[in-house]
């Protein structure tokens, strides 16, 4: 009986570690979701935020709200790929956006340079 108490104990902190790791993946996905979406998507619509701020064309609040995105960006961890290249990628990001350097801005938004390792 005491076994089996052990064992349940063990399945029961397993199912529970499985639920709460895939809970926060799910979290973290939903955030690259809505970053992608709003900060670096364009539709015919609407112009992502980055596109408005290397156009010169954002709102104050627009860019602090891209800063924001970005930042978020340098916390989270690749869905895949090498956590060193990651880092690399969006602290290169955040550093153009906060010297308001709109051409490295440019060039570090590179969405197919980042997506080819980390999506």
């Amino acid at each position: 009986m005491k076994k089996a108490l052990q064992v349940l104990s063990i399945f029961v902190a397993l199912a529970a570690f499985t639920f709460f790791a895939s809970a926060k993946k799910g979290e973290q996905h939903e955030i690259f979701e809505e970053i992608m979406k709003k900060g670096f998507k364009s539709t015919e619509e609407k112009p992502a935020l980055l596109k408005k701020v290397v156009e010169g064309s954002a709102t104050a609040e627009e860019k602090t709200k891209l800063a924001q995105y970005i930042k978020k960006l340098v916390t989270l961890k690749p869905p895949e790929g090498d956590a060193d290249s990651w880092k690399k990628k969006t602290q290169a990001l955040n550093a153009a956006m906060e010297k308001n350097d709109l051409k490295a801005l440019k060039n570090a938004a590179n969405c197919k340079a980042c997506h080819k390792v980390h999506k």
